[in-house]
């Protein structure tokens, strides 16, 4: 991934946008921050943050204008924040730091004219940057407009602390009473840059002089020559913008001694657009804090008026995205450890889990203002580095042997429907629903065929989801083309698909194959007789795949409907809906992390579930709560709609591994293929002892491997059984934490 690649896709991501207020604000003061400390009664440490970004704060805060209050996001909900005010409140709690600390000398000596706001900001800028300043006033009317201001706001106690401040930093005031053009001229002469504060009367002169400057650089005709500040009105005017003034010239002043342009890179200076997005959703409105008193607030009551800030972020991806949420970052963020993951030349690659983890749902994405699509940054990263052989395969190997097998003769099938020589259409249920819930798929099969004339052909096998995940689309194009010549061969037939995600991933690689849901076909016939609904209301869960598919979540809809079955839509649902945890190959990686997503799924809808995808049912039964699959309630008579030895009927673990595949291996002889005759391994019997059949699932050991393993291992009389106690025996060879679980 080249840089400029990682800069586009950063670039997407709001969340390090400034917040409203400090984009309103001319000098960028980080309000929010200040606003986190007061709100927490850290007062000294909020101060600390006004001091960082506001120039001789013991002046202007307690005089600034405070423009970013409009754009206070509170003020949308009920009032703004009070800011000016607060600022206020801090500087007379806590005194400014007498002590400034300077960068060395870099040799340099500018002049300023003037004594108004603008060049007081600016000798403060220039000092602490190591500069040696010399300022020119008109004697008694030290401080320009300042002196205008009333007493009760400025009082000349904290202007002249501030004025102090500025000569313990080294600054030199010269006193001048004839300040006029020929004492720019000297000044221009003996120093590197002049500046013209136009927010001092003394400098009315200069006002001709003033109205050639550029407006971005301050910089009048005159290289070197710098004016700004221009005062309408002395009796009303922005101190803060007058500040602005100030530090635009030092910047630009910097950029002529180092030889650069004055006027490049410069679009966010003073105020400007901010694309931070900030919900409001759920916020209780909260008048702000009164004062007793007309002076100010006290701190007892700027605190709580602090806390009414809502500290304005984004953050709306991570709110919903446990994955985001566990590994601590927003997608900017995330990005960059990515990227520098890829950059690694030696050494650990840290980020490898956190790349595989992602189950690539795409949540993140249809949340985004901005579109940042975590899952495709995560899947571009995954093939690069797997291109790269930086990238163990590991992870996702028994997900592709899986797919390899749903592949396989023994599990792969096509053909017609009985007594027909073609068909108007392809029933192709996908390996998952196959493989946990065959039974239903011969129920829809039958129904299909009892109410579509033409012919309803059936194809089972592996879209090859699996290695599409794991970045390997070779395998993913091997089991797509099973299906391209299996469609082919039955006529180029539509494909009635029973998996969301089988519809996706044909549509990327074989486009030119028909598709439409199940679930649409079904809600253009008549409901199966003994349909019926569950006894209460259930939360809808879509599948992740299903987002795009918009028809095929009406259609859903219209089925309950028509069943009269109660439904609840959670906030997260439709094209917002959360994974299952299963997607993008997240259980094989993560497996805890996996877990965690669907009882976070489960917390945050209090019914029991409704799901339409098999994956999607057998992974958030985990959480424990009862799930039920449509077909469930389309086919309430129909064994796979109750679990087998559960303490609650529809709480489904879902079959073991060695059960999916059996499932597909029997569902294919029922619907007419040929069996491929069993090996000597395949006719030994496994007995397990309680919990043994879980470890097994969780470590992912087919019941094939511990069968070929005692093939060649025990010798007994008639090789038909293998006991548990061999099974642990095998086991053992592990890691040791595989042997303290047994």
């Amino acid at each position: 991934m080249e840089q400029s690649e990682l800069r586009a896709w950063e670039n997407k991501c709001i969340q390090e946008e400034q917040p409203y207020c400090q984009a309103a604000c001319p000098l960028h003061v980080d309000v929010r921050g200040m606003m986190r400390l007061l709100a927490g009664n850290k007062v000294s440490e909020a101060r600390k943050i006004l001091e960082r970004t506001m120039p001789l704060s013991e002046i202007f805060a307690r005089i600034c204008d405070h423009p970013c209050q409009n754009s206070c996001r509170r003020g949308d909900v009920d009032e703004p924040i009070r800011i000016g005010e607060l600022e206020r409140a801090l500087v007379k709690a806590v005194s400014s730091p007498q002590r400034q600390v300077l960068l060395p000398s870099k040799g340099r000596r500018v002049v300023l004219l003037g004594s108004g706001p603008s060049s007081l900001v600016a000798a403060h800028d220039l000092r602490r940057k190591g500069i040696d300043v010399t300022l020119k006033h008109g004697g008694s009317n030290l401080g320009g407009v300042l002196r205008n201001i009333p007493e009760a706001r400025l009082p000349v106690q904290a202007l002249e602390a501030g004025l102090e401040m500025l000569r313990s930093m080294g600054v030199v005031f010269e006193a001048d009473q004839n300040m006029g053009f020929d004492t720019l001229e000297a000044a221009a002469s003996e120093a590197d840059a002049v500046y013209i504060g136009l927010d001092d009367p003394w400098t009315a002169w200069a006002e001709d002089l003033a109205q050639k400057a550029d407006p971005i650089s301050l910089q009048t005709n005159r290289t070197g020559i710098f004016a700004g500040g221009a005062v309408q009105n002395y009796l009303e005017f922005s101190p803060i913008f007058l500040a602005l003034a100030g530090r635009k010239t030092v910047l630009s002043m910097e950029r002529l001694f180092q030889g650069a342009s004055l006027t490049a890179g410069r679009e966010k200076e003073g105020p400007t657009a901010t694309r931070l997005y900030t919900s409001i959703a759920g916020i209780e409105p909260a008048a702000a804090q009164p004062m007793a008193d007309a002076d100010g607030y006290t701190l007892e009551e700027a605190v709580p008026e602090a806390q009414r800030c809502l500290q304005c972020e984004c953050m709306e991806c991570v709110k919903a995205c446990v994955y985001m949420e566990h590994y601590k970052g927003y997608p900017k963020k995330l990005a960059r450890e990515i990227y520098n993951n890829l950059s690694v030349v030696q050494g650990m690659r840290q980020a490898n889990r956190m790349i595989l983890s992602c189950s690539n749902c795409k949540l993140c994405a249809a949340i985004c203002p901005h579109d940042f699509d975590m899952g495709q940054f995560c899947m571009t990263a995954r093939a690069e580095m797997i291109a790269a052989r930086k990238m163990p395969g590991s992870a996702h190997d028994f997900a592709l042997r899986e797919q390899a097998a749903a592949c396989s003769p023994e599990e792969a099938y096509f053909g017609l429907q009985s007594g027909t020589d073609s068909v108007s259409a392809c029933f192709f249920p996908g390996c998952q629903l196959a493989g946990s819930s065959p039974e239903h798929v011969v129920n829809v099969l039958t129904h299909l065929r009892n109410h579509i004339s033409g012919g309803i052909g059936v194809l089972l096998t592996c879209c090859g989801a699996p290695s599409r995940w794991a970045a390997r689309n070779d395998l993913r194009d091997e089991a797509v083309a099973f299906i391209r010549n299996a469609w082919i061969e039955l006529g180029r037939p539509r494909m009635i698909l029973g998996c969301t995600t089988c519809r996706h991933v044909l549509r990327e690689a074989a486009p030119e194959i028909p598709t439409r849901s199940l679930w649409e076909e079904l809600a253009e016939i008549k409901l199966p007789d003994g349909a019926k609904p569950a006894a209460a209301s259930l939360a809808l869960h879509d599948p992740c795949t299903a987002r795009d598919q918009e028809p095929a979540r009406k259609a859903v809809r219209t089925l309950l409907h028509h069943l009269k079955q109660p439904i609840v839509e959670p906030t997260l649902g439709g094209p917002l809906t959360e994974c299952c945890g299963f997607g993008g190959l997240m259980d094989a990686v993560n497996p805890d992390l996996a877990r965690q997503v669907a009882d976070t799924r489960s917390k945050r809808c209090p019914e029991d579930f409704l799901a339409y995808c098999a994956m999607c049912r057998d992974s958030l039964s985990q959480s424990g709560k009862q799930v039920f699959h449509l077909l469930d309630l389309l086919f309430p008579k129909s064994p796979d709609a109750v679990q087998p030895g559960s303490t609650a009927p529809m709480i489904r673990k879902g079959p073991g591994l060695p059960d999916r595949r059996l499932n597909r291996t029997r569902l294919k002889e029922r619907l007419g293929g040929a069996l491929s005759q069993p090996k000597a391994h395949q006719r030994i019997s496994l007995v397990m002892e309680p919990g043994v059949r879980d470890t097994i699932d969780q470590r992912r050991i087919l019941d094939d491997e511990l069968r070929q393993d005692e093939l060649t291992t025990v010798k007994n009389r008639d090789h038909s059984r293998f006991v548990a106690s061999h099974a642990r025996r095998s086991l053992s060879r592990g890691s040791p934490e595989t042997r303290s679980q047994w």
